[in-house]
């Protein structure tokens, strides 16, 4: 039954991101450690989301911005490794319940007042990078702030979707290789990528058909409704949970 239900979880991931370009290890993230332990969850959802990206830039490489995502890329793998080292060092609840309410306050914030602050160049494309490469390292989460860069930055929704999967593409090889090298893969974790995978292909590309053609204002809107929910995810998994079981 666990299995059933982390596969599932991948599934409905690869959906989401492929409907909104992010989101799909801050949903699966936290509903999977409820069930398995974080060092599992981590490379599976990593794996999951190379999976997701390589879809999504096949079928949408032509909207992607490459100096914004080129130096969000170059500033975040930096920072990768220091977030996977992360997962050793104490009890990881304390950040992510103060990330939540910074990702679902901004995201309110944002709908209640509209359009009120935007980035004009690339100059903070940095300091965003290395905030997705740690919490990518460490929790797989390096999309709030590749987020609120992309809407900060004004980009169409398909300029948003395939930016950030020229990011994710990169960053999930090079969080899957630290993880090899601390011991996090396994066999059962690749067993269940493995039985997963055809199934969040289809349900990427249905969710890229989803918002294929919707505005720029709906989809924005989308995006912060998105942050809401996951920011809200964040405090879930800060909660003290026991985990169910243990698999290989």
């Amino acid at each position: 039954m666990t299995e059933v239900l982390a596969i599932l979880t991948i599934i409905l991931a690869g959906f989401v991101r492929g409907a909104i370009g992010f989101g799909d290890a801050l949903i699966a993230m936290p509903l999977l450690g409820l069930i398995i332990p974080l060092e599992t969850a981590a490379p599976l959802v990593a794996m999951a989301a190379l999976l997701i990206s390589t879809v999504i830039l096949l079928r949408e490489w032509r909207h992607v911005e490459f100096t914004s995502t080129t130096v969000l890329t170059i500033f975040g793998l930096l920072a990768i490794p220091f977030g996977v080292k992360f997962l050793h060092v104490g009890d990881d609840r304390f950040l992510k319940a103060i990330l939540g309410t910074a990702v679902a306050g901004f995201a309110a914030w944002s709908l209640w007042q509209p359009n009120r602050f935007a980035l004009k160049t690339d100059r903070t494309a940095p300091l965003f990078g290395i905030m997705a490469g740690l919490l990518g390292g460490a929790y797989n989460t390096a999309g709030p702030p590749l987020v609120i860069y992309g809407t900060l930055r004004r980009w169409t929704p398909q300029q948003f979707r395939a930016s950030l999967q020229g990011y994710c593409l990169l960053g999930s090889v090079w969080t899957l290789t630290w993880h090899r090298a601390d011991g996090h893969l396994t066999y059962g974790i690749l067993r269940h990528f493995g039985i997963a995978a055809p199934f969040i292909v289809l349900a990427t590309v249905i969710g890229q058909r989803l918002t294929r053609d919707i505005a720029t204002e709906r989809f924005t809107r989308w995006v912060f409704l998105a942050l809401i929910l996951i920011g809200f995810c964040l405090l879930l998994s800060a909660l003290p949970v026991p985990t169910l079981e243990n698999p290989a």
